[in-house]
């Protein structure tokens, strides 16, 4: 699709042949945060002219400032203001400025007052400046118990009638399942 040549480019919007105006390929951005000692990766930026239809999928993070239709999943989600999202947003961390009509679930969710949302929001901790449009339901995201804290049944729920027939002299308590 791209392809080194020594001419500049005559066109900004050719794609298949990207350079500066020197005549050199656009140098990659890995080595340089390699030489920086790693760090943390840059967000994936999706501009304001972009429109996407289908899925997101992210192991870090994506600014959004164009239009998503589908749903987006990534450790960090900032919507930006001008934004468009119409699908469900699943991350650790969601930034809300723009637009969204859809689900938000993440740990932490952080809405601006020029934020509108259409949707639930399932959260962990959620922080809404005055001003935001909110129409849904929001909601704390519970942790899912281990199987060995769930309680099957509790002695004390018994009925009066069955502890007082059972457990007549008894220390012991008993557990009917019927």
């Amino acid at each position: 699709m791209f392809s080194k040549t020594d001419k500049p480019t005559t066109s900004s919007t050719d794609a298949t042949n990207v350079q500066h105006s020197t005549g050199n390929p656009a140098p990659s951005p890995a080595p340089a945060l390699a030489a920086s000692g790693g760090g943390a990766s840059p967000p994936s930026i999706l501009s304001a002219d972009i429109k996407i239809t289908g899925n997101i999928e992210s192991a870090g993070d994506i600014q959004i400032q164009g239009t998503i239709h589908g749903d987006v999943h990534s450790k960090t989600v900032t919507i930006n203001q001008g934004a468009h999202i119409e699908g469900s947003i699943h991350a650790d961390i969601a930034e809300i400025s723009g637009s969204i009509k859809g689900q938000v679930r993440a740990q932490t969710v952080n809405i601006t007052k020029s934020a509108k949302v259409v949707g639930d929001i399932i959260h962990e901790t959620v922080a809404i400046e005055a001003g935001a449009y909110l129409e849904g339901q929001y909601r704390r995201l519970e942790s899912e118990p281990a199987p060995a804290s769930k309680p099957a049944a509790k002695p004390a729920a018994k009925s009066a009638d069955a502890s007082a027939s059972s457990n007549a002299g008894s220390d012991t308590p008993e557990l009917r399942v019927s």
